[in-house]
């Protein structure tokens, strides 16, 4: 364009100072998110830090305990060796906080509380073991001590305010990377465009002074058409805009199919078809959905091999214009003659989901009406794709990874639903807190890959042996939790022998070898006997675990 010229070269400088700038805040961006993750890394230590010291306490405790109890040289060495990984833990954590004042004055709280803890410890193993009355007394005082609780719950406080930060830091990340991928998307476009703009400013000037001309001659004459398929396109535009849209807000795959209909309906009146949706085997396709009324109709089920555009993964158009190879699902009577048919495979990332078929008479079809289906089948795709990612978040966010069990989170949710239900309608309810007897010791032996697989065979134990309306749930590490609505403390602690029996049975195959059998302790509390809050019954399940272990494990105990 003749104007633009005077800002041909204004415009090269803007474009190369904007590439430049993108260079800058690209390292410069780099640099800030290499110190973000820096700082994450440091929150994990904290964290690791703190847990370490934690797991080094209980065993500690566990050895001066068993020792008092029995008198066994091993394990008074093995508090001997707990004691000072504890300190070293409590050390290295004092100064990882040291960055932050608030956090390092709670860790050295907590410091005392595990120095004081270490010393009870200390004076219960130098107690003379093995003499039944004074063991049990000074273990029972160890126990009402509560010292390892108060510990647990500064560390509880300290692991709180860490996390919130590593949240805070996470989020800081997220909003750089954010802010530097649309600078840097926003550098190289706008430069682009710019180089484009005098590219294409160039060509026009060469071209322009023949076309003008002809172009005045024309326009008179097209103007009218031009407005009305405009128009018409506009309409299609509004009509796909609006489409893509409420597909975002669509929550099953019945309202994205409802969706579809109605704007294929609106946009090519003439036509019918079929949604189907593949199986996750890829094997067959099926019919989910149907609208208008066909020319010809399409099979309920196929097999990919009887589609083209399955075959192929791409779109395929069969009328008279391209080629009339019809897909050998169509069931045209008197063949393909007058047919426009068109299939789109709907899917998104590499992954199919399903296909899109519409046919019509001929005369109604078109390559803009091809470009209409394409755009309605790939909207449709990602959106089938996102709804079944969406229930597959929604299930991962609820199920524990390793054992398929739900996980603790669904544990608290469900129990107090479910505790509120039997209330109103004044029935009981039982927990089971199951722990697997000596866990520790089997990873020392066998290694983490054998405790999980441990852990999962327990876990499918509890998944056969669970009712449709039991709550089964890893509580965390080896400990599990199994919510009976409507089962009273009987009732629960005939269920729990059966678990245990069960688990005392199981053998795991794991590297070609055969471990266990496991034994497991379980502890029963009931509503509304035991309490009539969740933590209530937890804690209570909790101390009747507790007790099954100090009576020498693979039992049950149920007040």
């Amino acid at each position: 364009m003749p104007q633009l010229r005077p800002l041909r070269y204004p415009a090269l400088a803007v474009a190369t100072a904007l590439l430049l700038a993108v260079g800058v805040a690209t390292v410069w961006g780099l640099a800030e998110l290499r110190g973000g993750v820096d700082r994450l890394e440091h929150s994990h230590q904290v964290l690791g830090a703190l847990d370490g010291a934690l797991g080094s306490l209980r065993s500690a405790e566990s050895s001066a305990r068993g020792y008092r109890r029995s008198g066994m040289p091993s394990m008074y060495a093995e508090f001997r060796e707990h004691v000072p990984q504890v300190q070293a833990h409590a050390e290295r954590l004092a100064a990882l906080t040291a960055d932050n004042p608030p956090q390092q004055q709670r860790v050295l709280q907590w410091q005392d509380l595990v120095e004081a803890r270490v010393a009870e410890l200390t004076a219960l193993a130098s107690g003379e073991p093995g003499i039944a009355g004074g063991a049990d007394q000074a273990l029972l005082e160890d126990v009402r001590s509560g010292g390892t609780a108060r510990v647990v719950e500064q560390a509880s406080r300290i692991r709180e305010v860490e996390q919130a930060l590593l949240l805070q830091r996470r989020s800081l990340i997220d909003q750089g990377s954010v802010r530097l991928t649309a600078f840097v998307v926003l550098g190289i476009v706008v430069p682009l465009i710019v180089l484009g703009l005098l590219l294409q400013s160039l060509l026009r000037e060469n071209r322009r002074s023949r076309r003008l001309e002809r172009e005045a001659r024309q326009a008179a004459q097209a103007m009218e058409s031009t407005l009305a398929e405009r128009d018409r396109l506009t309409e299609q535009q509004r009509l796909l805009g609006e489409y893509a849209g409420l597909l975002q807000s669509c929550h099953s795959l019945d309202e994205a199919f409802v969706l579809a209909t109605g704007v294929l309906r609106r946009l090519l009146p003439g036509a019918g078809g079929r949604f189907y949706t593949v199986r996750a085997s890829q094997s067959l396709a099926e019919s989910a959905a149907s609208f208008g009324t066909p020319l010809a109709e399409s099979a309920e089920v196929l097999a990919p091999a009887d589609c083209w555009a399955l075959r192929r993964g791409q779109p395929h158009r069969s009328d008279s214009r391209h080629a009339h190879v019809a897909c050998p699902h169509l069931e045209a009577e008197g063949g393909s003659e007058g047919l426009w048919s068109v299939c789109v495979p709907l899917g998104a990332q590499g992954t199919l989901v399903g296909m899109l078929h519409v046919n019509a008479a001929e005369d109604a079809g078109s390559d803009n009406a091809t470009a209409l289906v394409e755009a309605v089948g790939e909207q449709l795709g990602l959106a089938i794709v996102n709804l079944q990612l969406r229930e597959t978040l929604r299930q991962q966010s609820l199920r524990d990874p390793l054992t398929g069990l739900f996980n603790r989170r669904y544990l608290e949710e469900s129990l107090d639903r479910e505790l509120a239900r039997c209330q109103r309608k004044g029935l009981p309810v039982s927990v089971l807190m199951l722990d697997i007897d000596h866990f520790k010791r089997f990873n020392d032996e066998h290694g983490h890959p054998a405790g999980d697989a441990m852990l999962q065979k327990v876990g499918s134990i509890l998944a056969s042996l669970t009712r449709g309306g039991d709550i089964a749930c890893r509580y965390g590490g080896e400990e599990f939790t199994v919510v009976l609505p409507e089962a009273g403390n009987a009732q629960a602690a005939s269920r729990a022998e059966q678990i245990r029996a069960e688990i005392g049975a199981a053998v795991v195959t794991h590297a070609g070898k055969q471990l266990g059998p496991a034994t497991a302790s379980i502890g029963v509390s009931t509503f509304p006997a035991h309490g009539d809050t969740p933590r209530a019954l937890l804690d209570h399940a909790d101390a009747a675990l507790y007790r099954a272990k100090a009576q020498g494990r693979n039992r049950v105990v149920a007040d």
